[in-house]
């Protein structure tokens, strides 16, 4: 519920939020969550006059992999609902990355001759096999469906224009290789701590040491959940993640930041570690898009972040409404370094309020329309919506700013 306060410009919103991109020696980075990648959108399979998201959000791919699971047998299925419930009992949303790390942590848990949630160790291990090949298959889709000028080729038109005293960082919890799509079709320099060129490895210290990576020109990806083209293999005895193809079997896709045996705890320690100091930044910016705050570990790093450092800003761009009783709008509301920035209202200074434009300037054009409604007690009032937690509006937006 919006509180009855006075309303945030959506023009100055805006208009700082630009000024804040537009800064050469502001530390900048990107959190980039599912809803990035619902924003490609191809024609629909079925009606070719519609369109669809070409990979799901993840409560779409959360009913591939429930179905995906059930066909293995009724046993699996009453699993699955077994994992969902115990989910909801422990206040988590019962989606296909919270039952998957359950799962893998169900398969550390039982012994050889003991059974959970109906299952041995093995089915156990087939199950989260299951899960692992679903959403591999899902977030890896034929790329050549994709028309031109898709999201994040425009973002990385975006950053193809922009000149920086430090490399743009973009953290990512998706599994899919949309963004790399993006930058190699506009032919921007990506470095994601891989280096190499037969079979590229995941070097740890490009991280932490400026020496070992790229210079500003480059930009930085890192994929923190893990990605589809990712695999761990072993050689000279060791264990090593290398990059590739990718893989059917989504070996290297970890949703959660679960406690790692010491053989894998790379890449994963070492992009919480590269968020820790980012946001350590004296004036970092961190914009998030199509991303619900529904990873604990993670807000924990981006709020911690925002008590500690107080020139360390975060735009929340959501696609849709956050709750009032939503962790985000709790945490906004007690920090003015966070700004929410939701279709309906805006969390700006600690304070909820719906949005009303001033005037309505070219450059809110794609990410910003008025709206009336009808006021209980009379003539109609001027109301904005904000279409800025829409990744593709966003990507508009920022590719116009440097048009022209």
């Amino acid at each position: 519920m919006i509180n009855e306060q006075p309303a945030h410009n959506a023009q100055k919103t805006l208009a700082d939020f630009r000024d804040h991109l537009a800064r050469h020696d502001k530390p900048i980075a990107f959190f980039f969550g599912a809803g990035t990648s619902c924003a490609v959108r191809v024609p629909s399979a079925t009606d070719k006059s519609k369109v669809e998201p070409l990979i799901p959000a993840v409560a779409g791919l959360t009913v591939i992999a429930k179905k995906d699971a059930a066909a293995l047998g009724d046993k699996y299925a009453r699993a699955w609902r077994l994992v969902e419930a115990h989910c909801e009992q422990t206040g988590q949303d019962p989606n296909v990355e919270n039952v998957l790390s359950r799962l893998r942590m169900m398969v550390s848990a039982v012994g050889n001759a003991d059974t959970l949630a109906g299952l041995n160790k093995g089915e156990l291990e087939e199950l989260e096999e299951s899960v692992r090949k679903t959403i591999a298959r899902v977030v890896t889709p034929d790329l050549t469906t994709i028309q031109g000028n898709f999201p994040h080729q425009q973002f990385a038109r975006w950053l193809a224009k922009t000149s920086r005293q430090t490399p743009v960082e973009i953290f990512t919890v998706n599994y899919d290789v949309l963004i790399e799509h993006g930058m190699e079709t506009e032919r921007i320099p990506l470095f994601d701590g891989f280096v190499g060129s037969h079979r590229p490895f995941f070097h740890p210290d490009s991280l932490r040491r400026k020496e070992s990576a790229p210079g500003a020109t480059w930009t930085r990806l890192w994929k923190m959940h893990g990605s589809v083209t990712w695999r761990r293999i072993k050689q000279d005895g060791r264990f090593r993640v290398i990059r590739g193809e990718p893989d059917p079997a989504g070996e290297m896709i970890y949703p959660s930041f679960q406690k790692y045996d010491e053989s894998r705890q790379q890449p994963y320690a070492a992009f919480t570690d590269r968020l820790s100091r980012f946001l350590e930044q004296d004036d970092a910016l961190l914009i998030v898009a199509g991303f619900s705050f529904g990873d604990e570990h993670i807000n924990n790093l981006i709020f911690g972040a925002l008590e500690n450092r107080p020139r360390t800003h975060v735009y929340a761009l959501q696609f849709d409404e956050p709750p009032d009783e939503a962790d985000l709008a709790k945490r906004a509301g007690q920090r003015p370094n966070m700004i929410v920035v939701g279709p309906e209202s805006g969390i700006i200074g600690g304070r909820r309020a719906p949005w009303v434009p001033i005037e309505s300037p070219t450059f809110m054009a794609t990410v910003f329309e008025l709206k009336e409604e009808e006021p209980a007690g009379g003539d109609a009032a001027k109301l904005g919506r904000m279409k800025i937690g829409d990744f593709a509006r966003l990507s508009a937006f920022l590719e116009a700013m440097t048009a022209g």
